[in-house]
């Protein structure tokens, strides 16, 4: 082979692979590019999904802050409804009580008046079904009376930490003019 040849040969070997680099080369470039491209619109992504859920948050805070003045107007009117059964209950062992007295009285009388005392027995276990129920729906407005004081109570707690935060800013307020007031008397 002539040398001549040879070098030529060797000439294109090596633009090839210079070639061969600056190709490679600018692949990476490219599919580093793309992959901070790729990258920027995940961040403006995840950017946006966090300001929506914030904003969803804020709504939220407030529809809860709607629910607990909503909850504890209910309270005040459970408390009411609670106290309403109570004396109906009452009433009602009251009348099952004279109901009772009544059938005792009229069993000397039973051949003529069983009409009666099949009514007034029809009565009576109305009358029981119906404290039952109430005696279930007390039971259920204790539970929820509970839960509403729950939460009352948190919300006592919470605005306790507020006054409580007030005060200690009132008395650094105060402090502050104090010291301004005395700096204006040593000037």
């Amino acid at each position: 082979m002539d040398p001549a040849v040879a070098k030529a040969t060797l000439k294109v070997l090596g633009l090839c692979v210079v070639l061969l680099f600056l190709v490679a080369a600018v692949t990476v470039s490219v599919a580093v590019m793309m992959r901070h491209s790729e990258a920027a619109q995940k961040l403006q992504g995840c950017r946006e999904r966090a300001a929506n859920e914030t904003s969803a948050l804020g709504g939220r805070v407030a529809e809860l802050e709607r629910d607990v003045a909503e909850l504890t107007g209910r309270l005040q009117e459970d408390a009411q409804k609670e106290k309403q059964l109570q004396r109906q209950l009452g009433q009602a062992k009251d009348e099952g009580r004279k109901l009772n007295a009544t059938l005792l009285s009229c069993r000397e009388h039973e051949s003529t008046l069983s009409a009666n005392v099949t009514a007034l027995r029809n009565a009576l276990a109305a009358i029981q079904l119906e404290g039952t129920e109430m005696d279930t729906r007390n039971i259920a407005l204790q539970a929820q009376l509970t839960q509403w004081q729950g939460k009352a109570t948190e919300q006592a707690q919470r605005l306790e930490e507020a006054l409580q935060q007030h005060q200690a800013s009132e008395a650094r307020r105060e402090r502050c003019e104090a010291q301004q007031s005395e700096l204006q008397r040593s000037m």
